[in-house]
């Protein structure tokens, strides 16, 4: 090798150490910041939906961000509890449990309040809950707040669960209509969230029969592992996302009307579901 060639090469090799330790090179070979949003609805309605928060806390941190979510509530936990997401969306009585038991961090708590209903094909002109008996309700998510205060509703009507009807699952929130249409249950419960989410055709042949309750919206947490000056610079981000345009466009997207501050004194409440939540979300046996 000739010298002009020697020196060529022994300066690419300094210019290569000099970018593999240049100050961007950590930050382009960081991992991606996660956020999980609980599945709620599909998969699809979810990647749309929370595209502006993804480009919003993108810009902001200046790194990669990345949406994702799970096949069901379960799967999503598992996955909150191994670490997966930095952040996550998730129920109100999950989020809980996942700040009592694995420590997550609560950031923030969205608004309204998120309506819980029992829905039924328009040609059933009967509202009385007592045609349960002996059938089945449907309902997508069993582990969500609507559906363990929903139960708790129907309790205090002096229905139980498997003792007077039987809980059918749905795959989606299509899958709810479908179940009401054709008889197999004559009710559903569900969120209003997934029931605007229904198709629109099948939408069109259900009633709502009542807004049973009220329940917390959701809460956004923190991973455990993060430093606190990474959780309080997290925090003031969500707090500051409705009032971006970013943001503008998520509440247009989602229906979400705010996200604001969240207080222990709003949470304890949500103790008295903790024992239902852990075991609706344990692995089957």
């Amino acid at each position: 090798m000739t010298f002009p060639a020697l020196r060529a090469w022994a300066w690419r090799l300094v210019i290569a150490a000099w970018l593999a330790t240049a100050p961007w090179a950590g930050a382009r070979a960081q991992e991606a910041f996660t956020i999980g949003v609980l599945p709620n609805v599909s998969a699809r309605v979810i990647f749309a939906n929370y595209q502006p928060m993804r480009d919003y806390f993108e810009r902001e941190l200046k790194r990669k961000v990345e949406i994702a979510t799970a096949a069901d509530f379960r799967a999503f936990n598992a996955a909150t509890v191994r670490g997966d997401y930095q952040m996550v969306v998730t129920a109100a009585n999950v989020g809980r449990v996942n700040q009592l038991d694995a420590k997550w961090a609560p950031l923030a708590i969205y608004e309204p309040q998120i309506p819980g209903l029992l829905v039924a094909a328009v040609d059933n002109a009967d509202s009385a809950v007592a045609q349960l008996k002996g059938k089945s309700l449907a309902m997508a998510n069993p582990q969500s707040l609507v559906a363990l205060r929903g139960l708790q509703w129907l309790r205090e009507q002096g229905l139980q669960a498997e003792r007077d009807y039987k809980i059918v699952r749905a795959g989606n929130d299509d899958s709810l209509g479908t179940l009401v249409r054709s008889g197999e249950a004559p009710m559903a419960m569900m969120s209003m969230g997934e029931f605007r989410q229904i198709g629109e055709e099948t939408r069109k042949s259900l009633r709502i029969v009542t807004e049973f309750a009220r329940v917390p919206g959701f809460l956004v947490l923190s991973n455990p592992k993060l430093v606190s000056a990474e959780v309080q610079r997290l925090k003031a981000l969500i707090l500051q996302f409705p009032k971006s345009e970013d943001g503008k466009r998520f509440m247009a997207l989602s229906g979400f009307a705010n996200i604001r501050d969240v207080s222990s004194l709003e949470l304890d409440p949500l103790d008295a579901f903790a024992e239902q939540t852990r075991a609706g979300l344990a692995p089957p046996r």
